[in-house]
């Protein structure tokens, strides 16, 4: 180790080389994770708008329907009785303006027109029997309500059979019924940034659409700079594309999963740098040290102020040891804790609740936490300085950000936890970071017992209370309790019943010096119910 951090440089290239390597591959991979959302999402908007185009095809139907199925029309196909028209379609009756229709044709079986009346405020392109013969002939290529293109323009039509009202009798004509579709009117919820009939000449399909009335609706979409493109092609049932549609939308699951992963990668790699950065520092000091006492070693003068000197050394190089110890067994959880927030992520966009909310819920954690991780560096550096200055915090306060930081934990692995709080605030004078890591490393311990004692309904119950002079946090889990044979051990150091490799034994010691030593306060435990109860008890401040 010692040799390779001489070589700085070696260093130096291994570390960029690591950093770009586990950028560019956990960027492309959760983007690509991010892109499946972004297309889910967009083909649920497209659901949507062709939900809108079925919506207004059976608007149509359903008036046509109404029109076709009576029986004065039955009789008006075969009389011609022009009171019918008068009473239909004069200008204070039903209009087609009133119906929400530009054109309404009455056909006999022999497709003769018998009547056909279009809105005043739609002006025809060609004479009206070319554009009934027009509509008629490409209608019958279709087998359902549809959309048809005639001179440019798009129509939603509807044939009916004209029968009794019951109906009943044989089928005496036909009625064609339909309004123009205006493309604009398709976004009147503003979900796309543009609606657009597609003149280009892809062609190509990766999914499709079910539509109630449309045969087939296949679409492409695309990712292209910030926008998610999608084409949609409306086939008929000979498998012909009738007409196509580009809709664009603004990539904005895509845009914000990309930035979220540049917050991911930028705290893993500050991690990283920071971890490197004592490892360097450690090893740097380490040398230093070998270096003073080899040159101590070679004085042949004041042999006991040598002696006294090596002392000293070695006593730092073990407190920083033992600091470094701490910090990577601090740092453990947090970390455990960050990767869950990423899983949880993960599995919430897998069954669908990936939402702003959720994300910046994670966000906040994952924010708290490499705070905390941060912080914790400054809490065990100045652990071991008799000049440590203590502040005035308050218990509620700090028990519920310990919470706050092993929540997500918990949640994981379907463990409750019961919170009661003091009603009132309770100010004790000491140190609220290291208070607040005593309780962590209480709940973690809980929380592994839960875990490797398989607890059904596994809960953790934590109280706050004023008790006389002292504040009182009473934490007790249901994971059976701890063995008598091993209960006044447990606040030794590097003792643990965990499997080799799972534990340190360092946590709770932590704990009982820090509550003890440094806050003047106590802590025991004790089996109660169904599992183990620690209770912290800390002088309250009288300011």
């Amino acid at each position: 180790m010692n040799l390779f951090f001489k070589n700085k440089y070696l260093i130096f290239i291994i570390f960029i080389l690591y950093l770009i390597t586990f950028n560019i591959l956990s960027y492309n991979y959760f983007l690509e994770d991010f892109k499946k959302l972004e297309i889910r999402e967009n083909k649920k908007n497209l659901s949507s708008l062709i939900n809108k185009i079925d919506n207004n095809l059976q608007t149509i139907y359903n008036i046509t329907n109404d029109y076709a199925k009576w029986d004065k029309t039955y009789d008006f196909i075969y009389t011609n009785n022009q009171q019918y028209i008068y009473d239909l379609f004069r200008n204070n009756s039903n209009t087609l303006h009133d119906l929400g229709l530009d054109f309404m044709i009455f056909q006999n079986l022999n497709y003769e027109t018998v009547y056909s009346n279009f809105n005043k405020s739609y002006k025809l392109k060609e004479k009206k029997s070319d554009f009934i013969s027009n509509l008629t002939k490409k209608y019958n290529k279709e087998e359902h309500a549809t959309i048809l293109k005639i001179n440019n323009e798009y129509f939603y039509t509807v044939k009916a059979n004209i029968l009794k009202t019951d109906s009943t009798g044989k089928i005496r004509g036909y009625i064609f019924a339909g309004k123009r579709l205006k493309i604009s009117s398709l976004n009147s919820s503003s979900t796309f940034n543009k609606i657009e009939v597609d003149k280009s000449k892809i062609k190509k399909i990766n999914d499709f659409i079910k539509s109630q009335y449309l045969h087939k609706v296949g679409i492409y979409t695309i990712l292209k700079d910030k926008n998610i493109n999608s084409y949609l092609y409306f086939y008929n049932h000979n498998n012909e594309i009738k007409f196509s549609l580009k809709v664009s939308q603004k990539k904005d699951i895509y845009l914000k999963g990309q930035k979220q992963i540049l917050i991911f990668n930028t705290i893993i790699s500050s991690l990283f740098i920071v971890l490197l950065y004592i490892l360097y520092i450690h090893t740097s000091y380490q040398d230093k040290i070998q270096k003073q006492l080899h040159e101590k070693v070679k004085e042949e003068i004041d042999k006991q102020r040598k002696q006294e000197q090596l002392l000293i050394q070695q006593s730092k190089l073990a407190a920083m040891g033992e600091m470094i110890g701490n910090i990577a067994h601090q740092w453990r959880q947090p970390l455990n804790a960050l990767g869950l927030v990423m899983q949880n992520i993960q599995f919430a966009y897998s069954v669908g609740d990936l939402d702003d909310e959720f994300m910046q819920k994670s966000i906040k954690k994952t924010n708290t936490l490499t705070a905390n991780m941060s912080k914790t560096i400054d809490d065990f550096r100045n652990f071991f300085k008799p000049n440590k200055t203590k502040e005035y915090f308050e218990v509620n306060k700090t028990v519920k950000k310990a919470i706050f930081l092993i929540e997500s934990t918990f949640e994981h692995n379907y463990i409750e936890i019961e919170k009661e709080f003091s009603k009132e605030e309770i100010e004790v004078y000491g140190f609220a970071s290291e208070f607040s890591q005593s309780i962590l490393n209480i709940l973690s311990n809980a929380k592994d017992a839960l875990i490797e004692k398989k607890i059904e309904e596994a809960k953790v119950k934590i109280r706050v209370y004023k008790q006389k002079e002292n504040a009182i946090v009473q934490i007790e889990d249901n994971a059976k309790g701890i063995s008598e044979k091993i209960k006044d051990k447990i606040f030794e150091p590097y003792f643990t019943t965990k499997e080799e490799g799972k534990g340190t034994g360092i946590g709770l010691y932590m704990t009982k010096t820090i509550i003890e030593n440094n806050m003047g306060g106590k802590i025991s435990m004790k089996n109660c119910n169904d599992g183990a109860c620690f209770i912290i008890s800390v002088p309250i401040s009288n300011v």
